[in-house]
């Protein structure tokens, strides 16, 4: 079962590279690698001095790395069981309710409506409405280390 398991996201990353470099000719093993590793191996990827043809490729590869999370995600969703497509998301509310005691703990009184807001907002239980709002976040950012991780 665990061996099925395995090959089921193996599978699963394989297809969601494979689908999005397919309309634009990219290298589905450099998305593969991105999507089991993070690490942006492109040409153009990293720092330094570059040419604008690598910076080009660097945001191509970049757009299709986020296309194929973004495909991984529901691929691997279809995976879980039906309670997990069921489970609601956490709502803010409930997440304000348990960071507030801290904030009021550790912040002056008039910064702790600032110091709430950000976590409230960008604070997920990462079930899978949770998650699926966590990627969706993330994922127009220009740091696609956090979608990564999220996913």
């Amino acid at each position: 079962m665990e061996h099925d398991n395995f090959e089921a996201v193996n599978q699963c990353i394989r297809e969601a590279a494979q689908q999005a470099t397919t309309p634009s000719g990219l290298s589905a093993l450099l998305i593969e690698r991105f999507l089991r590793t993070g690490e942006e191996t492109w040409d153009g990827a990293g720092s330094g001095q570059f040419t604008p043809a690598q910076f080009k490729n660097d945001e191509v590869y970049r757009h299709a790395a986020k296309d194929a999370m973004w495909t991984l995600f529901q691929l691997l969703a279809n995976l879980l069981p039906t309670e997990a497509h069921v489970e609601p998301q956490v709502a803010p509310e409930t997440i304000r309710g348990r960071i507030d005691p801290m904030v009021k703990g550790l912040v002056q009184g008039d910064w702790q409506e600032v110091a709430l807001r950000e976590p409230v907002q960008r604070t997920f239980v990462l079930n899978l409405p949770g998650a699926k709002a966590a990627m969706e976040a993330e994922l127009p950012s220009c740091d696609m280390g956090s979608a990564w991780r999220i996913l």
